[in-house]
C-alpha cells in the first residue's frame, strides 16, 4: 500500500517492522508516538482489542486513533482431506456427542483464531478442545502431520492447501461465500450466526488532527482503486476491504466491546 501512497504523498515512507509478542511491541510503539501526522502502524483486529483486555498493557483502545481498513480475511475451519468430517454439520454433531473430544489448533490465546473458536462454540453449543501455536505455519505443519483433528485459520491462508487437495474446507466465518473458494459454505449458510476474521488497517496515536487522519484515508483509498494495486492483491489473495475513518472506529470499538463481554464470560 504504501509504496503506492509514497507516490500520492510526495514523500517517502519509511517502512519499521516491530514484531514481536503478538503485535503488542509494534502497537505500544504505535500509542507513544508523537500525534503529528508522520507516524501510523498496522493495527490488527482482533488483536489490538483482546491484548488489552486480556492484560495490563501500555496502551487501550483510547490510545489510538482509526484511520481505515485495508484487508479483512475471514476465518475458517479446515481438516486433512483424509478426516472423517467431510462437512462442518458432520464436525459440530460429531463434537456435541462427545464435548471437548476433537483438537482444534489457533495461534495463541487471544488470536483471531482463538477467538473465531470461541465465537464458533458459543454460536453452536459445542465445545472442542484448543491447540495454541506460535503461528500459522506450526498449526498448519501439526494439522497435515495428524497431531491435531482441525485448524482455525483464514481463508487466504487455506486457499493454497485446499487447492493441492492437503486439506479440506469445512466453512467459512463470514457474511457471504469467499469468491477464493466459492464452493465452502458459511456458517451463516448453515444456520450458525459465526462471523470472525482477520482485519487489518491503520492508525495514529491519538490527538492526531482529525484532517490528518482524513487526508490520509481518501490516499489509502486511492491506492486501493488503482488497478494495478487490485491486480496485484489479486495475485497474492489479499482480501481487500476498505473502511474509512468513522465506520473503522465502530468496527473496532464494536469488537472491543464484544470481546471484553466474551473475556468476562470465558477469560483467554
Amino acid at each position: 500500500v504504501f509504496s503506492y501512497a509514497e507516490k500520492i504523498l510526495g514523500q517517502k515512507v519509511i517502512i519499521v517492522n516491530k514484531p514481536g509478542a503478538a503485535t503488542e511491541i509494534g502497537l505500544t510503539e504505535l500509542a507513544l508516538a508523537k500525534p503529528d501526522g508522520y507516524t501510523w502502524g498496522f493495527a490488527n483486529s482482533p488483536q489490538t482489542q483482546s491484548l488489552p483486555i486480556a492484560r495490563k498493557t501500555k496502551f487501550t483502545m483510547e490510545s489510538f486513533e482509526p484511520c481505515c481498513n485495508i484487508v479483512y480475511d475471514p476465518g475458517i475451519i479446515v481438516v486433512r482431506t483424509d478426516s472423517q468430517f467431510k462437512s462442518i454439520n458432520e464436525f459440530i454433531e460429531y463434537a456435541k456427542e462427545n464435548p471437548g473430544v476433537i483438537t482444534v489448533g489457533n495461534t495463541g490465546s487471544g488470536s483471531d483464531d482463538d477467538i473465531a473458536v470461541r465465537i464458533m462454540e458459543r454460536e453452536t453449543g459445542i465445545k472442542v478442545t484448543q491447540v495454541p501455536f506460535e503461528g500459522a505455519a506450526p498449526q498448519t505443519t501439526a494439522l497435515l502431520g495428524g497431531h491435531i483433528a482441525a485448524g482455525a485459520i483464514n481463508v487466504t491462508e487455506a486457499v493454497p492447501y485446499v487447492n493441492a487437495q492437503k486439506m479440506r474446507a469445512l466453512a467459512v466465518m463470514d457474511e457471504e461465500r469467499s469468491h477464493l473458494l466459492p464452493d465452502v459454505p458459511t456458517f451463516k449458510d448453515l444456520g450458525y450466526n459465526v462471523v470472525s476474521g482477520s482485519a487489518r488497517g491503520i492508525s495514529a496515536p491519538a490527538g492526531t488532527p482529525k484532517e490528518i487522519i482524513e487526508k490520509m484515508a481518501a490516499v489509502v483509498k486511492q491506492v486501493l482503486d488503482d488497478p494495478d494495486f487490485q491486480k496485484k492483491a489479486e495475485e497474492a489473495s489479499q482480501l481487500i476491504k476498505y473502511m474509512g475513518p468513522t465506520e473503522y472506529k465502530e468496527f473496532m470499538m464494536q469488537i472491543y466491546n464484544d470481546l471484553e463481554e466474551m473475556y468476562k464470560q470465558n477469560p483467554w
